[in-house]
């Protein structure tokens, strides 16, 4: 019922306000000034109903929003504080189990963290608890009554009152004019009766308005809806008496018309008038007919002679623009030689599909092919995206007939306007590449401890046997070196158990489930530090089998969920001290969907083998230039590592220290190759043992040495006699490496987790 009444008065007030704006548009007068004050007040009360009604509906709806904000903020807060409180219960824990390796030397650093951990489980459950008697306040306050809109009831009898005046104030306005007008002597009798009559409704019309104030201001409002009664039932009223005031004012137009027809009918007839039109017509026309004749019979000598030049103008311009084609076409060889048939067939292609002038000066014949200078002052400035568009470099190798897997090659001297196309047409001699000359073009192995010991953000790829597994091994432990063990590797697996593990480390992931919750284990993380700054310990993890892991989580939860937490890991990883190695087949970074070019520029890549030749033919960073000395590079390289494994009998897929080589692209500068150490090259628990002997000056390192000498102490006051032997030959010398023994004998020189015999 509201809203049909609501719409009603908005209606009928935006008719009335129209109807009288058209009125006063098309009458003069003291008529255009009246019907012009009750077209404005009837829009005015359009626009007061529309106000009212979004100010009422806005007062209804307020109420909702806020309280329902002020409870997602509420359960906001909780979830963060909970998922915070989550994450260091989750990191204690996993301290805790590091420490539980060896749990004898670490009972007290243990039992302290268990206490930690039991205050942070009381903290989590006292903040649900919190957040939950909050939310019930929220809750009751939400449905305890509010007055809200009862105040704003009381603001509308106000808003009304306040309108109504105004309107009181127009049509008293409007009845000074009509008592004016009446009063004037020069106002014809007819027209006295017509005000006289408006005057009585304005009357009427003031004294029905003073009622309905007095109404309003005693009235009961209990519902928006009894002020829309008040306000469309007056307008109603002020409707009528417009309609009234416009019919009379129809009548007098329709009088008036008639006197003017009947005026129109006593001037001229038709008739007489058309006939006068016409011979007027007539006679124009005949003087025109009469000039243009004149016209043409002086004109066709002019028409003549005007032909006679034409052709002969015509003539000349053919006979140039042939000349002029002619001379726009590029220079060509002289000679049936099949290089010069080649340069020319070169020219004329440029020339007629894109209008470069090639300008062939000379041919030159090579040790691998052949080479064209072709002149470019016609054309200055040509680069070689304009000369090489689409695939015009294979359109080019067919026409030169370049050595199969080559293709021509542009070089511009801008100096003295020249471009040569070199031509590949057999391959060169080869050159055997002496070990000196290889270290000058990649990192030798003797210094990739040195050149990687930095890298925290790492994506490694290669064919399958290609090697990434023992280049990943070797790259984690080269950096846990250069940390002197200090820190935690979290592996994660998915080949774990097959004939391709070669890993020889503890493994905190053995499955594809495992590498995708490893890698939200790993943004939670970050997440974490980055609320909760500190001395965090470094922590690197590695995801081994990416390719697959992704090919399965398209199917489970769409394709951008893995995308998303490799991206975040790559964007924020180095600045919480977390690092992190992504192991695959592809060099491609459209492998994981939606990833581009810029997205691993966060991190150094390792490309291994073919995959190197590969990125760099796709590379979207590297100038043209740049690209063709790598191209090189990878190629001596190659021969090279083949040449050695076949001296050697070596196979580049089964034998560890077979001659193996990688392009690294760093973040800053250019890739540059590195030769890969062999496999096993480093002992995951020699490198991480070096963090106990490196921390000995540490407090905690010092109270844990402590416990060990109350304990030897009292197994000496025991006389209780221990005896240490090596597993491998049975030595009894040996010494302490951190969590394992080191034997003392020449010939083993193995280490063993550190167990006693009694």
């Amino acid at each position: 019922m509201f809203k049909q009444v609501y719409f009603g008065l908005l209606i009928s007030s935006s008719l009335l306000g129209a109807v009288g704006l058209v009125q006063a548009m098309n009458t003069e007068g003291l008529t255009r000034k009246i019907a012009g004050t009750i077209g404005v007040g009837g829009a005015a009360s359009a626009l007061v109903s529309l106000g009212l009604g979004i100010a009422y509906d806005g007062k209804a709806q307020s109420l909702k929003r806020d309280f329902e904000g002020e409870l997602e903020n509420n359960l906001s807060v909780k979830n963060r504080e909970i998922n915070g409180l989550k994450i260091e219960i989750n990191e204690l824990k996993s301290r805790i189990k590091s420490l539980e390796f060896d749990k004898d030397r670490n009972l007290n650093l243990i039992t302290d963290l268990q206490d930690k951990l039991n205050q942070k489980a009381a903290d989590y459950f006292k903040v649900v608890s919190d957040k939950d008697l909050r939310i019930r306040a929220l809750q009751d306050i939400v449905d305890a009554k509010d007055t809200r809109i009862e105040d704003f009831l009381e603001d509308c009898r106000g808003y009304v009152s306040n309108f109504f005046s105004l309107r009181y104030n127009d049509i008293h306005n409007i009845q000074k004019r009509l008592e004016a007008a009446y009063d004037n002597p020069d106002v014809s009798e007819e027209a006295r009766k017509n005000f006289e009559t408006r005057i009585n409704d304005i009357k009427r019309l003031k004294t029905e308005l003073t009622d309905e104030l007095k109404v309003i201001k005693e009235l009961e409002i209990t519902d928006f809806q009894v002020i829309l009664d008040h306000i469309f039932t007056f307008d109603n009223k002020f409707l009528n008496v417009k309609t009234r005031w416009k019919d009379v004012r129809a009548r007098e137009i329709k009088a008036e018309s008639k006197e003017m027809r009947k005026s129109l009918d006593n001037s001229m007839p038709k008739d007489v008038a058309l006939e006068r039109f016409r011979s007027g017509i007539d006679e124009v026309d005949e003087r025109i007919t009469e000039k243009y004749e004149a016209l043409l019979l002086n004109n066709n000598n002019i028409h003549a002679q005007l032909l006679d030049l034409l052709e002969q103008r015509n003539l000349v311009i053919d006979d140039l623009t042939k000349q002029n084609e002619e001379l726009q076409k590029p220079l060509l060889a002289t000679g049936k030689s099949d290089y010069a048939q080649v340069a020319n067939r070169i020219a004329m292609y440029y020339y007629e599909n894109y209008g470069y002038r090639l300008d062939v000066i000379q041919w030159d014949e090579s040790e691998t092919g052949y080479s064209v200078l072709f002149a470019t002052r016609r054309n200055p400035g040509l680069t070689e995206t304009e000369l090489l568009p689409h695939n015009t470099r294979e359109q080019l190798a067919a026409f030169t007939n370049s050595l199969q897997g080559t293709l021509p090659k542009f070089t511009f001297n801008y100096q003295h306007s020249t471009v040569t196309l070199d031509v590949i047409l057999r391959k060169s001699v080869k050159k055997e590449q002496a070990k000196g000359d290889i270290d000058k073009i990649w990192v030798p192995v003797e210094k990739f401890e040195s050149y990687v010991k930095n890298w925290e953000r790492v994506r490694i790829t290669a064919g399958s046997t290609g090697g990434k597994s023992p280049t990943a091994k070797n790259l984690a432990l080269a950096i846990m070196k250069s940390r002197k063990g200090q820190g935690e590797i979290r592996l994660y697996d998915p080949q774990d158990g097959s004939k391709k593990d070669f890993w020889n480390m503890p493994k905190a992931g053995s499955s594809h489930e495992n590498n995708v919750e490893g890698m939200s284990e790993l943004c939670e993380l970050l997440d974490h530090r980055a609320k909760w700054k500190g001395d965090h310990p470094f922590i690197l993890y590695i995801f081994d089998e990416m390719d697959s892991t992704i090919a399965q989580e398209r199917e489970n939860n769409g394709y951008y969920y893995f995308r998303d937490k490799v991206t975040y890991s790559l964007k924020q990883a180095s600045h919480q001290n977390i690092g992190a190695i992504y192991i695959g087949q592809a060099c491609d970074a459209s492998t994981i969907p939606g990833m581009s070019w810029s997205d691993w520029n966060n991190a150094v890549q390792l490309h291994i083998g073919a995959n190197a030749g590969i990125w760099i033919d796709k590379a979207k960073t590297i100038s043209g230039d740049d690209k063709t000395k790598l191209l090189d590079q990878y190629r001596k390289i190659q021969e090279f590592c083949d040449r050695k494994n076949e001296e050697l009998g070596l196979d580049i897929f089964t034998d560890p220290g077979a001659y193996r080589f990688a392009l690294a692209v760093s973040l800053t500068g250019l890739p540059k190759f590195i030769q890969l150490p062999d496999f096993d090259s480093y002992d995951y628990y020699d490198v991480m043992a070096e963090s106990e002997d490196s921390l000995s000056i540490n407090t905690h390192n010092l109270l844990i040495s402590n416990i060990i000498d109350e304990v030897q102490e009292k197994a000496e006051s025991m006389n209780v006699k221990t005896k240490i032997e090596c597993p491998h030959c049975g030595s009894d010398q040996y010494r302490s490496k951190g969590q394992r023994w080191l034997c003392l004998n020449t010939e083993c020189g193995k280490t063993w987790l550190k167990k006693t015999k009694v």
